[in-house]
């Protein structure tokens, strides 16, 4: 029994349509009858007729109604004791991305966007592990990442095995990120032996299956290897040393140091940058809107030789 279940009751109740109800609550049907499904079969009760012109409470149901709101309704005071310097009408989403200068850019056009209202975004930066992670649990309505030819049909069956619907964005080639001092700036393309003596930047973690590594590199093979967590400090030790990363090669103005660049890594696999999604969860307008945003900013920063 969840507060969740209640919720799904109490909108039930007020639309008299499981239909309208799964549509106001942003969640398919399916999910909403499921709900209702396993909250009849714990309590051993039935809460729904359902009828040519749609459902009626029974009165069992009706009794649970007045109890679903009753917690909800306290659920909210409590919210509101603690609370009080919140407003109730506050657009608010998660979402969690690798680390995409894009899609910290469409946050900041997000914010002007919403500019007149009050807005609660939480943008949470991670590994590819994390953010499947944070979407699954609903921790964030939305996930940013990227598959590559090597783990494209691994993921997808990830996704499967977890309700996940993934939609692409944009294919890209791998590009090395470097500094312009470093000794291989001039180059046209870059092959990985020329790389073997330089240091090797990564998001992977040595806890990370290779399937979930941001990059399509073997480290194994690699003698220099600096793994790290954030955006920032991959962005100084590029800038300031002769390392490189290896990845969808997107220049963000003001969101990357400008002293780095990207060149295409010969004879590399395509990056599929794209969005993970619950598959029982619609996205509300304030989403779309980022993903709009999401969209103008990575086509806006994409390799020439990557675009259409």
């Amino acid at each position: 029994m969840t507060l969740q279940q209640f919720r799904y009751i109490v909108e039930i109740a007020k639309h008299n349509s499981i239909s309208k109800a799964a549509s106001a609550l942003y969640v398919t049907q399916p999910s909403i009858s499921k709900a209702v499904r396993d909250l009849e079969a714990e309590l051993g009760i039935t809460i729904l007729d359902r009828t040519n012109k749609g459902v009626v409470f029974t009165k069992d149901g009706t009794e649970l109604l007045f109890y679903a709101k009753t917690l909800l309704e306290q659920m909210e005071s409590v919210v509101y004791h603690f609370n009080k310097e919140k407003a109730a009408d506050v657009t608010k989403f998660s979402i969690s991305s690798q680390h995409y200068g894009f899609a910290i850019e469409a946050v900041a056009n997000l914010m002007d966007y919403f500019n007149e209202q009050k807005y609660e975004f939480t943008i949470r930066e991670g590994k590819s592990t994390e953010v499947i992670d944070d979407v699954y649990a609903s921790r964030s309505i939305l996930g940013i990442l990227s598959l590559t030819d090597l783990n494209k049909s691994f993921f997808e069956r990830y996704f499967t095995s977890k309700s996940l619907l993934f939609t692409p964005l944009a294919s890209i080639k791998q590009h090395v990120f470097l500094r312009k001092e470093h000794p291989l700036a001039h180059l046209e393309c870059i092959t990985l032996e020329q790389l073997r003596n330089y240091p090797f930047l990564t998001y992977q973690q040595d806890d990370v299956m290779l399937h979930f590594a941001e990059e399509t590199i073997n480290v194994d093979e690699i003698g220099k290897v600096v793994y790290l967590k954030d955006r920032g400090t991959m962005n100084n030790l590029l800038s300031n040393t002769d390392a490189y990363n290896i990845g969808t090669g997107c220049i963000v103005n003001n969101y990357m140091n400008s002293n780095i660049i990207s060149i295409p890594l010969e004879g590399s696999n395509l990056i599929q940058v794209g969005l993970v999604k619950r598959n029982d969860v619609f996205l509300p307008e304030e989403v779309l809107v980022y993903i709009d945003f999401l969209e103008l900013a990575l086509g806006k920063s994409m390799p020439v030789d990557s675009r259409k």
